[in-house]
């Protein structure tokens, strides 16, 4: 008999566990999602960076004296 005056404490302890499990595992979602979005945004951010290059480096041409860079002033 002494045994079963636990039982509902122990029930409640166990219930509690599941409660807490959830709501951690609920916080761990909101943290992940969180996440996702975080690096989409930077993500999203270093394309159009890069775009951005591109654009710079297609409007510089093409280098069109042969003689540039064939030498390198190692005495400054």
């Amino acid at each position: 008999m002494r045994g079963l005056a636990f039982f509902p404490l122990r029930r409640y302890i166990m219930d509690m566990n599941i409660q807490k499990a959830s709501t951690e595992l609920s916080q761990q979602r909101v943290q992940e999602q969180a996440a996702v979005m975080m690096e989409s945004k930077a993500l999203s951010g270093f394309k159009e960076q890069a775009e951005g290059l591109m654009k710079v480096l297609d409007s510089a041409g093409q280098i069109t004296d042969p003689a540039l860079g064939n030498r390198v002033n190692y005495l400054a």
